[in-house]
């Protein structure tokens, strides 16, 4: 019984978390009261720029962690960017579409559920095969 697990990665994922980490850094370096030179003036913008930059590339570094989709033999679990996780079935999926070393896998409604590729999924190839003997259609 093989379990497939994909994730919603891609090769921004470094310079997103990085962006985050050092926004999330300098928010506190502001907040806190030490004396930090190379500041802008006036000093409010200090941090207001720290929280812009936070808050979507926060946001981007939890989206890329938390959305994933794990293929089981009899179902699937997608775990969305929000909410709680939901439990389908092969029947739920309508077709996978392959653009050279891309998929995406569409639900029944035509709704993209999840894209994934060679480059950031280690057994993509193997992904399509098994999705294509739970009768998932497959479009190039």
């Amino acid at each position: 019984m093989r379990t497939y697990k994909i994730s919603a990665n891609s090769s921004f994922t470094v310079p997103v978390v990085f962006i985050t980490v050092l926004s999330a850094a300098w928010l506190i370096l502001n907040i806190l009261p030490i004396p930090v030179e190379g500041q802008f003036e006036p000093q409010w913008i200090n941090p207001v720029l720290a929280t812009i930059l936070l808050i979507p590339f926060g946001f981007l570094s939890f989206k890329m962690h938390r959305r994933s989709l794990t293929l089981h033999e009899n179902d699937l679990v997608y775990i969305p960017l929000l909410g709680a996780p939901r439990t389908m079935s092969y029947s739920d999926l309508q077709k996978i579409t392959t653009g050279g070393k891309s998929y995406c896998l569409y639900t029944a409604d035509g709704k993209v559920l999840m894209r994934f590729d060679d480059n950031y999924t280690s057994d993509a190839s193997d992904i399509v095969a098994f999705l294509k003997s739970k009768g998932v259609k497959a479009e190039l």
